[in-house]
């Protein structure tokens, strides 16, 4: 969920992060009671099990990224207005037909598991947007300043991003690469979302998002200098 999760850098080939607005969700029933909110919530991000798409970069022609993730052990708690969820992401990298490994480096190594826990208050969300996976991994390469790569994404998926002003987001992360011992990570960020298989369902659930958002006295807030 950390500001979308990334293909590993395996071989040294660049890989995408995320960046770029597509569309706002208006505001969920005003009317709607706080539990009946976080609820939906919590009922719809369950239902989105295993999530799978491609990625293809146009630097490295013949090289797909494959990436599937899965939502689970999600709980919305309306006394905290805190969302819980575990996601695991697995990577695989095919290399273009008669590529050879780079030195040091084995088949295994072109496959990464990702378990990631997330802590999300809505007390503390600044807004909520959903975008295309496409559109904000070819952003991430204009924030590096490689405009001339793009990136195609197959089938089209979605993320509901959501902000803060300041980094008040916590995760872990256990990554493992291969064969290698797992990496374990504590961070916090300003950013944080959720993969959606669906433009329709990550509307939904960001609407339902902006509604606790409101109920749980969140909302935008001047950015800390």
């Amino acid at each position: 969920m950390k500001y979308r999760l990334v293909p590993a850098l395996a071989l040294g080939l660049a890989a995408a992060t995320w960046g770029q607005q597509s569309a706002t969700p208006a505001a969920a029933d005003s009317g709607q009671s706080l539990g009946a909110t976080m609820h939906s919530i919590q009922e719809q991000l369950s239902k989105q099990g295993q999530v799978s798409w491609t990625e293809t970069v146009s630097n490295q022609p013949g090289m797909t990224i494959r990436e599937t993730a899965n939502l689970g052990d999600v709980m919305a708690d309306p006394e905290a207005c805190t969302l819980y969820a575990t996601q695991t992401v697995d990577y695989s990298i095919d290399l273009p037909s008669g590529r050879a490994l780079k030195p040091g480096v084995t088949a295994d190594d072109l496959h990464s598991h990702v378990v990631e826990t997330d802590t999300l208050s809505f007390k503390q969300v600044g807004n909520v947007t959903v975008e295309k996976m496409q559109d904000v991994s070819n952003q991430t390469y204009m924030d590096a300043g490689h405009k001339e790569i793009s990136v195609t994404v197959t089938p089209p998926v979605f993320y509901v991003k959501v902000r803060a002003s300041s980094a008040v987001f916590a995760s872990h992360t256990s990554t493992t690469k291969g064969k290698q011992a797992a990496v374990e990570m504590d961070a916090t960020g300003k950013t944080n979302g959720l993969t959606i298989r669906d433009e329709e369902t990550a509307n939904r659930v960001a609407k339902a998002m902006i509604h606790a958002v409101e109920l749980c006295g969140g909302g935008a807030k001047k950015d800390s200098p």
